[in-house]
């Protein structure tokens, strides 16, 4: 069984950050529940540095200061395995991001472990360790917590620190580091955890079929929703569904009696939020036309756009497989069919995609615009079968 210390006390709290304070690394990890609220219900936090596991009981402590103290700390590196859902509860509770993060999920992606892989997985392909799986699911706000629990959770940190060790040193020897600070840019913003009311209607499914007054009318009713989620802290779309959302929205008048027809919407719902639902409504319909959301226009690809993609894709691969690094993390799909459609005639300049910008224009994008311009070409090693990449010369034919 994992070891570590239980600290539901403040005075257990203050003699633990103490010691945290003389760590240079903390591997951190969060439970918690979100299937019935807004907000996270933040049941649990495991820190471990220095040999030391702490699994602290944040039900339990009504103060939590001086474990934030210390992961906003600027001095010690905080390290998580998918940040992004830990980052959030952290931001919430404490105002700001714990800087400086080394995120495990994103520097495997730069190593070749995939995408988006799994701790358990990571542990399973780095350090050979087998770990559990039976408490995935937990009630994590059940008090007590079995040992089980507890042991599955010291685990997650635990384990955490040689998986960072491991691809911090294998990211240094091959020069990588700095495209893990390129790639934990956007995760390391504050602003993409404060509330951005007033563009979360493009996430809402079927916003692509309205436009005009009807797409103003779903950008207010989805900014009352999430207001309205927030303040009553359960899910958006336990409030009101999407497609209710939609219905709403495409409407050309509005009243109580209309609401009623519309599906996902009962009484109790109309009762209760009718009248601010008709008020949102309406600030749409009857907003100014300047102010209507300008959905993007649809792109239509150049003449062949699919084929060259596809001979784009093949090099990216060839690129991936060769420096060990995940295929999808060196470019996106949409970002190789906008330069497809750019590579019929290579004028101008090429599109601003991801994969001619930073560390992305060394490893790969070059070779995409050489690809596309007939600077280079691809063909099979008739030794090995394997695609290659060369230099065409006057006498090459493509």
């Amino acid at each position: 069984m994992a070891r570590f210390d239980y600290i539901d006390t403040p005075a257990q709290l203050q003699h633990a950050c103490a010691s945290m304070r003389c760590c240079r690394v903390l591997c951190v990890d969060t439970e918690f529940h979100r299937e019935n609220t807004y907000y996270p219900e933040f049941a649990l936090l495991q820190i471990y540095g220095r040999g030391q596991c702490w699994i602290i009981d944040p039900l339990a402590l009504d103060d939590l200061a001086p474990v934030w103290d210390v992961l906003l700390r600027p001095d010690i590196v905080k390290v998580f395995h998918a940040a992004r859902q830990d980052l959030e509860i952290i931001f919430r509770a404490s105002g700001s991001l714990p800087l400086p993060l080394f995120d495990t999920q994103i520097a495997a992606a730069l190593l070749g472990f995939g995408q988006q892989i799994g701790f358990a997985n990571l542990v399973q392909r780095l350090l050979k360790k087998t770990l559990g799986k039976q408490e995935s699911f937990s009630d994590w706000k059940h008090r007590p917590l079995t040992s089980k629990q507890l042991a599955y959770a010291a685990d997650d940190v635990i384990w955490l620190m040689p998986c960072y060790q491991a691809l911090r040193e294998r990211l240094q020897a091959r020069g990588r580091l700095e495209w893990l600070d390129e790639e934990q840019r956007a995760l390391c913003d504050a602003n993409q955890y404060r509330e951005q009311d007033a563009t979360l209607f493009w996430r809402v499914k079927g916003a692509t079929k309205l436009k005009g007054a009807h797409l103003a009318a779903l950008r207010e009713l989805a900014a009352w929703r999430e207001r309205e989620a927030r303040r009553c802290n359960i899910p958006r779309r336990r409030l009101l569904p999407d497609e209710s959302l939609v219905e709403i929205a495409r409407c050309k008048a509005l009243n109580r009696d209309q609401l009623r027809r519309i599906r996902g919407l009962n009484d109790g719902i109309v009762k209760r939020f009718g009248e601010a639902i008709m008020l949102a409504w309406q600030s749409g319909i009857q907003s100014d036309a300047a102010s209507w959301p300008k959905p993007e226009q649809r792109k239509s690809h150049a003449a062949g756009s699919e084929l060259r993609c596809a001979m784009l894709d093949a090099l990216v691969r060839i690129r991936a497989e060769s420096d060990q690094i995940s295929p999808h993390i060196l470019a996106a799909k949409s970002d190789l069919m906008a330069l497809a459609s750019w590579g019929r005639h290579c004028r101008g300049e090429p599109p601003q995609v991801s994969c001619l910008q930073g560390w992305r224009h060394e490893l790969i994008g070059r070779e995409l615009l050489q690809l596309l311009r007939g600077e280079i070409c691809l063909s099979l090693d008739p030794g090995k079968g394997k695609p290659v990449v060369h230099p065409i010369d006057n006498g090459d034919t493509v």
